[in-house]
């Protein structure tokens, strides 16, 4: 194990603890979703032609010709079926698309268009008319469209770069699909609402709740830790929309949840609880930590192989036994992830720099 010799290069581990419970506002849109409100995911297999020598080997990939024969046909251009085609501007995709759910026919999503073959690169390419269905296996978007890469798009638009590696062989269709068909969702024929929480929490589903029952009494039930019911009665059916909008805006007090933020750079700890760690043991290079409720002083033992570590289950006080070891930061972090993996710290470790 690397030791620091510098006097200037030791961890300095400052470590604020709050034994007192923080809270903070938050709305109820923010920590909860609406039951059946999410973005329908669709696929669709297509060819994207146009590309400079860079698209599928016909040999290699025998149903990208196979394909293109097919479209052909329906144009009424006819080929021999023992013609051999020999194209390398050509290339079979996978297509894919969200249809976000309050969207209306007519209107344009994006694609991601991505190459399945051996095609070198879809840059300069334009993807044909390829339709993507549903789970249900029904066409919802028709795509075409030229494609962008990370090569041919704007270097910083981040939105269009995370869609392309390299070798661009994925690419975005921006507003590249029209909607077809759409996917029905009438609140108003709903007898109850569901709200999802983000994180399961019987204590804020209970507050939520509670909270929503002083603007409109009699109205929501927690079900469990993760769901609240709305109930749609016939007093709130004429405005439900507004009355969703309006529960959604409400603010909530949520109590901070523990969490270690570590600064590579200086080695600076900071925590916002006094964190109590769950007993358990475990080994990390020579280290060997063992942590019991029992042990009223924390202490190191050295043998040739290996330093034992018996400490109790406050978290400042192990630290301070991992600073006298004069550790690079980064083995703190593999030391406090190991303990999270092996579920005696809860607690949301977040690295700055």
């Amino acid at each position: 194990m690397k030791k620091i010799l510098n006097v200037s290069k030791l961890f300095i581990f400052l470590l604020l603890i709050f034994t007192n419970t923080f809270t903070f506002a938050e709305k109820i849109k923010d920590i909860t979703n609406i039951d059946g409100t999410r973005d329908n995911q669709l696929i669709g297999y297509g060819l994207v032609v146009g590309l400079n020598g860079t698209g599928d080997i016909s040999e290699q990939v025998p149903f990208t010709t196979t394909t293109l024969k097919n479209i052909l046909s329906k144009l009424g251009v006819t080929i021999t079926q023992n013609k051999n085609m020999q194209l390398n501007n050509v290339a079979s995709v996978m297509v894919t698309a969200e249809l976000p759910l309050f969207s209306e026919i007519g209107e344009k999503v994006d694609v991601v268009v991505s190459s399945i073959g051996n095609c070198k690169s879809l840059e300069g390419g334009t993807l044909i008319l390829t339709p993507l269905i549903g789970i249900d296996n029904k066409i919802y978007v028709v795509a075409q469209g030229k494609i962008l890469t990370k090569n041919n798009s704007n270097m910083n638009n981040k939105s269009l770069n995370v869609y392309a590696n390299k070798f661009y062989n994925t690419g975005k269709i921006l507003n590249g699909g029209n909607i077809e068909k759409i996917v029905k969702n009438d609140f108003k024929n709903k007898k109850t609402i569901n709200l999802q929480l983000k994180k399961e929490n019987f204590i804020l589903a209970k507050k939520i709740s509670d909270e929503i029952n002083k603007h409109y009494p009699n109205t929501a039930v927690p079900i469990n830790s993760k769901k609240i019911t709305i109930l749609n009665n016939k007093k709130n059916a004429s405005n439900i929309v507004d009355i969703i909008s309006n529960i959604q805006n409400i603010n909530i007090k949520v109590p901070t949840e523990p969490k270690i933020v570590i600064n590579k750079n200086n080695g600076l700890i900071i925590t916002n609880y006094k964190i109590v760690l769950e007993p358990c043991t475990i080994n990390y290079k020579n280290l060997y930590i063992n942590l019991q409720k029992n042990i009223t002083k924390t202490n190191k033992q050295t043998t040739e192989k290996q330093i034992i570590i018996h400490s109790n289950l406050i978290l400042n006080d192990m630290l301070q036994i991992l600073k006298n070891l004069n550790l690079e930061t980064n083995e703190i972090i593999e030391i406090l992830k190991i303990l999270k993996e092996s579920k005696c710290l809860s607690a949301e470790i977040k690295i700055s720099s």
